[in-house]
């Protein structure tokens, strides 16, 4: 439900603001709501023993420019396209994931496969028009998928070996500042 509702709130927010400022705002409000939570789980000794090191960092690194490149990339196409279906489309990133595993030497199912033909014959009947061509935001979206897609992966990888708060907080603090730098450039 709320992440549903949430593409209501991308939607009417970008009649204020650009993408990419909206964006860093949510980035940093992320990093925000992580750091009380960080402070309390290692003042009380829950933290994981690898929370920290090098895969934390390139962990956090490469999971913020896939996490940057996914929601911008959703952001200019929710400009573009309706809600619902921003949502549906992105939710597609539910099945590109074992699609993308297979090229990491993951084994796929054949229910795997039937819920990938149904969401791609989903999202046919919901962007594809005349002539076989897709609207301008559907594409964008559809391409936010597949980056978002790339971000669970990338999730998955390092998330075994670093402390998930503090990789998200990180994750987090690298997609507001290369937000922020197009923001300062592109938007007023």
């Amino acid at each position: 439900l709320i992440w549903g509702a949430a593409f209501v709130a991308q939607s009417v927010g970008m009649d204020y603001i650009g993408p990419f400022t909206f964006t860093a705002a949510r980035s940093f409000l992320g990093v925000i709501v992580l750091l009380p939570c960080i402070f309390l789980l290692g003042k009380f000794g829950k933290e994981k023993p690898d929370g920290s090191g090098k895969d934390l960092i390139k962990g956090g690194i490469f999971c913020g420019i896939a996490l940057f490149a996914g929601s911008s990339a959703q952001q200019v196409g929710v400009q573009y396209t309706t809600a619902g279906k921003a949502g549906f489309i992105t939710a597609l990133y539910i099945v590109i994931v074992p699609v993308l595993g297979i090229f990491l030497g993951k084994k796929t199912g054949f229910r795997k496969w039937i819920s990938v033909l149904l969401a791609v014959t989903g999202f046919y009947f919901l962007s594809v028009k005349n002539g076989l061509s897709i609207a301008y935001g559907d594409s964008i979206i559809l391409i936010s998928a597949f980056l978002f897609a790339g971000h669970i992966l990338l999730v998955s990888h390092f998330s075994r070996k670093a402390d998930g708060i503090r990789l998200s907080c990180i994750q987090f603090l690298v997609c507001g500042i290369l937000a922020s730098i197009i923001m300062i450039f592109r938007e007023q």
